[in-house]
């Protein structure tokens, strides 16, 4: 470890059988604590923290976090060096067998460990303004009936409704007759689109507010975001919950930066023409659009990004990529879960990538109660599961991992789940494509209610995994994901199975491409160069050769539109073989010398198409004849010489 650790771990009173010694995750902590009076034991510890001074701190405990954060803060340490594990409920409350508790506390504890010395961007945020402007929309007697609740903590508050409700009017409320048709924007700058009914066509006002309430019994005509409150039939509890929440969000925050931006590799276009923009449809907010000012890129608005990392996955070169937790820091939390242990064979492991919502409380809830499943089961938490691309997918793969699920909410709040979807189908034809089968990927969703549906479901998954033929700890580094970590995954599994399962078609949504060059047609012009937003055609001077990088290629079709020949067609396959993995030549040519200085200034093909055109324009026939009949055969500088003594001679071009 690069960094000096103290460590706090905790037996609960002594009522989970956790042995220090039976641990690995390889650090001499500078402070070690069993805990039995929280209180004291965190007293201490910190006490400890403040004689030791350790760069970093790592809590295995159940304790309520703000107990160590007050009791740490005051021994000067930030909460960005904070770092929780809660051994109880993660392993030791599901995991009856003691030594497979500890094999997968020691894992977890090493993944976080490895995980905040990754590291990643440092935080950003903006400042947000949430004025007390509320709009409220219902559709029934009883959502107007509510409307009260909520006028009561806003500064001014719009009720839509039907004209056939009449609404008695409250203090600073205005009563607008309609029905709410969209919303756009974001908290603290929402804009509401308001239909009435009337003569054709209808009339239509966008009214601008600080946050939307639906107190509707039929469904919501947008997306749910931060300050966009859904109540449905709402209960007494629902609607004090919503006015709490609204009341929370007024005032002046901070608003944390949830993804960044690099224009250097971003696909979305070249030689001013526009190209991929896969991250703008995926995004559910309207956060991801084409910049005004440089429309070739995208723009990013933080303030309506509500964070749930879509962008990111969908992205194919890592131009955007998330901020928290980033890249690296989840590849080497992948890497340091799957790492193999010395000892006798390992039991086949799985991924859990799991959502930040109901992923997380299911498993918290197994925890609590406590509902068993297989320790082969390692989680990691990201925002939402849209987050999970394939490139993480097939990373737990080659790095050993016998299947990988995904835990998410049964109904995200961030929308359908299409992306993820996509994502998914891709890892399982690349798995199939090599034999190792589809089933290995399953997707669990979990409610609010009845968590022990989930589990079990997880339970099933995971028993009926078999061994992987894939080593754990096989070769692999990529650490910022895209199709770097694809490309390399690849190749770990044609190592590894001594297999290249070829060519595999895609749908139209996928964004990978194949580029078939017609060789007999193509002039070597470099047009496709020139237009590839990714890169994946490059020009070998030195040996006069078109090169193609299939794995880099995002399908966009700049290549196929440019080219002036028209041998380019698009596939939107992907190709599983050693040579789609790097640049390998499509087109290669011999270059032509100069007839007079012997300097090779052009490549054959190129030239035997432009004196083919020439030749066949009858204006032009006396241009090329007599001493001018080798005019094309000579490099610019000895045909312009040329050129210029036969004008001397009366020739007029």
């Amino acid at each position: 470890m690069a960094s000096s650790w103290g460590v706090f771990l905790c037996d609960c009173r002594r009522t989970i059988a956790l042995d220090r010694d039976r641990l690995d995750f390889a650090v001499a902590p500078a402070v070690l604590c069993r805990g039995s009076d929280p209180a004291a034991d965190v007293a201490g510890f910190a006490a400890g923290v403040r004689r030791e001074q350790p760069e970093r701190i790592l809590i295995g405990c159940c304790a309520d976090q703000r107990l160590f954060q007050d009791a740490l803060g005051e021994a000067g340490t930030p909460p960005s060096n904070l770092h929780f594990v809660n051994l109880k409920e993660a392993s030791f409350a599901v995991h009856p067998d003691p030594g497979e508790a500890h094999d997968k506390a020691s894992r977890l504890l090493r993944a976080a460990m490895e995980a905040a010395e990754a590291g990643g961007d440092p935080p950003s945020y903006n400042r947000l303004t949430v004025g007390g402007r509320v709009l409220i929309a219902v559709d029934s007697p009883a959502g107007l009936g509510a409307c009260e609740k909520i006028a009561a903590v806003a500064e001014r508050t719009w009720i839509v409704a039907p004209p056939t409700l009449q609404a008695d009017p409250f203090s600073s409320t205005l009563f607008v007759a309609g029905r709410v048709t969209a919303v756009k924007g974001r908290l603290g700058d929402f804009r509401v689109t308001v239909e009435s009914d009337g003569a054709p066509p209808p009339a239509r006002r966008e009214i601008t507010v600080d946050q939307v309430v639906f107190l509707l019994e039929s469904g919501p005509p947008c997306t749910p975001r931060t300050g966009l409150h859904l109540l449905g039939p709402p209960a007494r509890a629902d609607l004090e919950a919503a006015a709490e929440r609204i009341r929370d969000l007024t005032g002046d925050f901070l608003k944390p930066v949830h993804v960044a931006y690099d224009p250097a590799v971003c696909a979305g276009g070249a030689a001013g023409r526009q190209a991929c923009g896969v991250c703008i449809p995926a995004c559910p907010y309207e956060a991801i659009a084409r910049s005004a000012e440089e429309p070739l890129r995208v723009r990013v608005d933080h303030m309506a990004c509500e964070g749930c990392g879509a962008c990111a996955s969908a992205c194919p070169t890592g131009a955007l990529r998330f901020m928290e937790p980033s890249p690296r820091q989840l590849y080497a939390r992948l890497a340091a879960l799957l790492r193999p242990e010395s000892g006798p064979e390992e039991e086949p492991r799985a991924v859990l990538f799991h959502c930040g919502e109901q992923g997380r409380r299911a498993l918290e809830a197994a925890g609590a109660r406590p509902l068993a499943y297989p320790a082969a089961l390692l989680p990691i938490e990201v925002p939402c599961l849209r987050h999970v691309s394939e490139a993480e997918m097939l990373a737990a793969f080659a790095r050993g991992a016998a299947g990988v699920g995904l835990l998410g909410c049964r109904t995200c709040q961030h929308g359908e789940r299409a992306l993820l979807m996509e994502k998914i189908d891709f890892s399982r034809t690349v798995l199939e494509a090599f034999e190792l089968g589809a089933d290995r990927i399953a997707l669990i969703t979990a409610g609010q209610q009845a968590p022990e549906e989930a589990i079990a479901d997880l339970a099933r998954f995971a028993s009926g995994l078999k061994p992987t033929p894939i080593p754990p700890g096989a070769r692999a580094t990529a650490d910022r994901g895209g199709r770097g970590a694809v490309a390399e995954a690849i190749g770990i599994f044609i190592e590894q199975l001594s297999r290249e399962p070829g060519r595999r078609s895609l749908g139209a949504a996928h964004s990978y491409g194949y580029a078939e060059v017609r060789e007999s047609g193509c002039t070597l012009c470099r047009s496709c160069v020139n237009v590839c937003p990714v890169n994946a055609f490059r020009f070998d001077e030195a040996a006069q050769a078109l090169e193609f990088r299939h794995v880099s290629c995002v399908g966009c079709g700049l290549c196929e539109a440019v080219c002036p020949e028209n041998v380019i067609e698009i596939r939107r396959e992907i190709r599983l073989e050693r040579s789609a993995l790097d640049h390998r030549a499509l087109v290669s040519d011999g270059m032509v010398a100069c007839t007079q200085c012997g300097k090779p200034y052009v490549n054959r093909k190129a030239l035997e198409k432009i004196e083919a055109r020439l030749f066949a324009a009858e204006s032009l026939l006396d241009t090329f004849v007599g001493a001018r009949k080798n005019l094309l055969r000579m490099c610019p500088d000895c045909r312009a010489v040329a050129a210029m003594l036969e004008v001397e001679k009366g020739w007029k071009p």
